[in-house]
């Protein structure tokens, strides 16, 4: 698609909220005092997905993101890019319905500015979900899931039923962190995304060691096994969505990493995924784990492979997605000896 294309305008504001040039027109000194009145007019905790959490949240983001612009600039211009067939736009959604990650800001910044400054895509954002319902959704590339939550994420009926049509249409989808964790109630859904949360045994304040199940893959070749960071991550149900007969396994958690094991570590076949990519109704789809914290959003690392899995998704980076089973990989890495 062309960018002069009409784009909806509920994700042009998405956009405006999260530009570069928007975080530029307030000061720090005035974003403190900001922070400072919001925090006085709400002495009890924050509930989540409170219109006063969201402010809090983007507040405290645009202040970081100011403080470390130089350490966002570095990151993204490290980046190798595919040139891509033609122009192409993507939508960041971003709506919660249970747990909000303070993240989100950080990741909407981030990706937009990715496609900013790489030309690999133009982006836009927003967490309304009269966007699925919109006529002119068909005309994105690529829907990026980021960090969305809880069952009615995408509501049931109309748009739903669209989303569906968007894959079917060989569109791309990319799915960030908690993009596992909603519409639990909707196995299209689930199918397409290739697995659904169950717990996070690896907390956020934690260092994870990767594993690199395909050290030749144009999507994570710049990853090297033992490679760490810190980082959320989560396991999947053991069910008929994550399995390797469907997936190709990218990354996993190295259990030979120094401290690996944990006390909530469920599944007998100890495969804990961390990417992966597939095809599904005519669509190409990346997941990541990474992305519960502000900071994996600074990370070239991780950007890297964002990078690279939106350009598959998109059809710019040509990538095999045969599933790990059909490719020799068919089980999780054995556990060292004594874990």
């Amino acid at each position: 698609m062309h960018f002069n294309k009409a784009l909806p305008i509920i994700s042009l504001i998405g956009l405006m909220t999260c530009s570069s040039a928007l975080i530029a027109d307030q000061s720090v000194e005035e974003l403190r005092a900001e922070l400072k009145e919001l925090r006085a007019n709400n002495p009890k905790k924050f509930a989540q997905n409170s219109p006063a959490q969201r402010r809090l949240q983007d507040t405290l983001a645009k202040i970081a993101i100011i403080e470390k612009q130089d350490t966002f600039t570095a990151a993204i211009d490290s980046l190798t890019i595919k040139q891509p067939a033609e122009p192409r736009s993507i939508l960041i959604y971003t709506r919660t319905r249970g747990f909000r990650h303070q993240s989100i800001p950080f990741g909407t910044y981030a990706l937009i500015e990715i496609g900013k400054r790489t030309g690999a895509y133009t982006a836009v954002a927003t967490e309304d979900p009269a966007v699925f319902s919109s006529p002119e959704f068909m005309n994105y590339d690529g829907v990026i899931m980021l960090n969305t939550t809880g069952d009615d994420t995408i509501p049931t009926g109309e748009a739903r039923a669209n989303f569906e049509q968007f894959l079917a249409a060989g569109k791309g989808l990319i799915g960030i962190h908690a993009a596992t964790d909603c519409h639990s109630d909707w196995s299209n859904y689930l199918e397409a995304m290739g697995g659904i949360f169950d717990g996070h045994p690896w907390r956020a304040n934690e260092i994870v060691t990767l594993y690199n199940e395909e050290p030749e893959h144009p999507i994570c070749s710049h990853i090297k096994t033992g490679e760490t960071i810190r980082d959320e991550i989560y396991q999947y149900k053991d069910d008929e969505h994550f399995t390797r007969d469907k997936l190709r396994i990218l990354l996993s958690l190295d259990l030979n990493g120094k401290d690996m094991k944990r006390a909530k570590m469920k599944r007998a076949d100890n495969d804990y995924a961390v990417s992966w990519i597939r095809e599904y109704a005519n669509s190409r789809v990346f997941y990541s784990n990474l992305g519960h914290n502000d900071t994996t959003f600074m990370n070239p690392m991780a950007l890297q492979h964002f990078l690279n899995g939106i350009q598959y998704a998109l059809g710019d980076l040509q990538a095999d997605a045969r599933p790990s089973s059909q490719v020799g990989n068919g089980t999780a890495q054995a556990l060292p000896e004594g874990f």
